[in-house]
């Protein structure tokens, strides 16, 4: 994640110090070459940022009985019917679904009834696997009520690993991954 700002800022640097070579001063060359440097790492971080969540893998264990009959390793994403952070998570999703074809992931759409919303249309039209669920307790203990939420079971363990929408990037995919 840092190696594209390195390679932006040291560029940078090299073309202030070319475009500034008629300067006489080493001093105001280089400090020009410098603030080159930092104006197109700036630049780059404006479209693409880093977020702790791409350096950092936070996730909570939580102890948690799972309903898992089959004993297999899954992903299971709780979501609102229309939460637009949830609809944005189905692109997340569908690249890691695609990367890891035989990876089982369940969207649980969380509704007092079958109201599925954009999500659900969203889910079809990316060719997801979901199912409806109410807000019960076993939902409030993993949600938090942060949505969407990414709940990991691994085959075999009595608990499982909990990724909030703010805490969910490139790390605790690489972990996801690394496990299934």
């Amino acid at each position: 994640m840092l190696l594209p700002f390195l390679i932006i800022s040291l560029l940078g640097m090299f073309i202030g110090f070319l475009i500034f070579k008629v300067l006489h001063s080493k001093f105001l060359r280089l400090s020009l070459a410098i603030f080159i440097g930092f104006l197109l790492t700036g630049v780059y971080f404006a479209f693409y940022p880093i977020y702790i969540s791409d350096l950092n893998n936070e996730f909570r264990i939580e102890n948690y009985v799972s309903d898992n009959q089959q004993n297999q390793t899954f992903l299971e994403v709780l979501v609102l019917p229309d939460c637009p952070y949830c609809i944005y998570s189905t692109e997340l999703v569908k690249k890691l679904a695609i990367r890891n074809a035989n990876a089982e992931i369940i969207y649980r759409i969380i509704s007092e009834d079958t109201y599925g919303g954009g999500i659900e249309e969203k889910l079809k039209m990316e060719g997801l696997k979901y199912n409806h669920a109410q807000y019960n307790d076993k939902i409030k203990a993993l949600a938090k009520g942060s949505f969407p939420s990414f709940v990991f079971h691994v085959k075999g363990a009595k608990e499982v690993q909990v990724w909030n929408n703010n805490t969910f990037g490139s790390k605790a995919l690489d972990y996801i991954e690394g496990k299934l």
